[in-house]
């Protein structure tokens, strides 16, 4: 009934808009390209009405959803978290079938949501860790958040010591400073200050080298004259964030203590 009412409202907006003989209108559905994230089962889109009076806004309406195999779907006990959702996205590995949710601004864009297909059953997970994960490889199961990693198909959080800024939820996200992450994923090598500074003839930045088990942290004077891929980017792509450009240029080799270690 509601869907029924708000049909006839956005008919009788566009036909004052037209009687006046200088509107416009703009309709995008769920099912345009550029309003929706899927993978596999999972669905989440928007559909926006925008009605103006030359340059003049006159009406707008934006409503988001979350489908699952194809029907329209809530979690039990927060219908209108679709409302709260800034954006979504998924893993770079086409066979993770979750989607990666971001909350807006009144959730303080502290938090992210992963939904997934468990036991061919929607299952949703919020994690109070931002919004800046970062993949830790092309393999797109596990997301290292501030102070932990998560595995997006399982659930299982592995606990992670010594990241910057990871009491301070308005600083610099994980997504902003990771270049690289160990396959054993007890080593994360970040670079929070990306400025250079010259030594003889070459430039050198500073490594953090993390023992993400510990906490101990190594800080690194690494040549980035002979390194320039250490800032390797990499833009979001088909509603995809890449693990880091860099993480793809490490050589690891295991220390004495047979934890693997960046060879630089």
């Amino acid at each position: 009934m509601r869907r029924n009412e708000t049909n006839l409202s956005i008919v009788v907006l566009i036909l004052m808009v037209f009687a006046l003989g200088c509107g416009s209108s703009f309709y995008s559905g769920v099912n345009d390209a550029d309003n929706k994230v899927e993978r596999g089962r999972l669905k989440f889109a928007k559909s926006v009405v925008d009605l103006n009076t030359g340059t003049d806004p006159l009406y707008r309406k934006v409503r988001q959803y979350f489908f699952v195999d194809g029907k329209q779907w809530t979690p039990a006990g927060d219908e209108h978290l679709a409302d709260r959702i800034n954006w979504c996205d998924t893993s770079p590995n086409p066979k993770v079938e979750i989607l990666r949710c971001f909350g807006d601004s009144s959730e303080a864009y502290n938090t992210t949501y992963i939904l997934r297909m468990k036991d061919d059953k929607p299952e949703l997970q919020k994690i109070d860790e931002g919004t800046g994960s970062v993949w830790a490889d092309g393999d797109g199961r596990w997301l290292l958040f501030r102070k932990l990693f998560l595995n997006v198909e399982t659930g299982e959080s592995v606990e992670v010591k010594g990241m910057p800024f990871a009491d301070d939820k308005i600083a610099s996200a994980p997504v902003q400073y990771v270049v690289g992450i160990s396959p054993d994923r007890k080593t994360v090598v970040a670079m929070p200050d990306s400025a250079t500074h010259s030594k003889g003839s070459e430039d050198f930045l500073t490594l953090w080298i993390i023992d993400a088990e510990t906490g101990r942290t190594e800080k690194r004077e690494v040549s980035f004259t002979k390194n320039p891929w250490l800032k390797d980017h990499q833009d979001p792509a088909d509603n995809v964030q890449p693990p880091p450009a860099a993480s793809k240029k490490f050589v690891w080799v295991k220390d004495q203590q047979g934890k693997l270690q960046p060879a630089l």
